[in-house]
């Protein structure tokens, strides 16, 4: 009965041990007419970050432990903010960080804001977020505009990619 037990158990020991095996962010974009400024969510897998602060110290932290301390938390702000880039025509855009959350999913919810940017030109994106710690990362992009939206889906060759205007 043990043995059973055992083979039954097995597989499902097995899969939690595994790292898993997609790696995704999803970053939610918006321009805010009133603000004059671009909001934006990201969303990305909480033990990921967690994953990459621990081995770069080599010692284990939860997101809840690295959010708490103030230099791990400054480094996973400094990787998240280098994560990806926003040009207005040719010019950057740049963000703050606003606030962290948890949910859950084991998602770890970021909320960022631009800097004034009183119009719109062509916008274009790169978005690199963990790719050099997961090659197999994929990051998609939604863009919001006047109650329409646009979707681009970035992988570990793309470089940077036009965002289409929503008319």
């Amino acid at each position: 009965m043990k043995a059973l037990l055992f083979i039954l158990f097995l597989p499902a020991f097995g899969y939690a041990v595994r790292p898993h095996e997609y790696h995704l962010a999803f970053l939610e974009l918006e321009y805010n007419s009133k603000a004059t400024r671009f909001e934006a969510t990201l969303k990305v897998t909480a033990h990921d970050l967690a994953y990459i602060t621990s081995k770069k110290h080599q010692k284990d932290y939860s997101i809840d432990q690295i959010l708490k301390d103030s230099l791990l938390r400054r480094e996973i702000e400094i990787i998240l903010l280098s994560g990806f880039t926003l040009w207005n025509g040719t010019q950057e855009v740049y963000f703050t960080l606003e606030a962290f959350e948890t949910n859950h999913q084991g998602e770890l919810l970021v909320f960022l804001s631009s800097e004034p940017t009183p119009t719109v030109e062509s916008l274009s994106l790169s978005f690199p977020l963990l790719t050099t710690y997961f090659p197999d990362q994929q990051n998609k992009v939604t863009y919001l505009s006047k109650g329409k939206q646009c979707a681009v889906t970035f992988l570990l060759n793309d470089l940077r990619k036009e965002i289409p205007k929503l008319l």
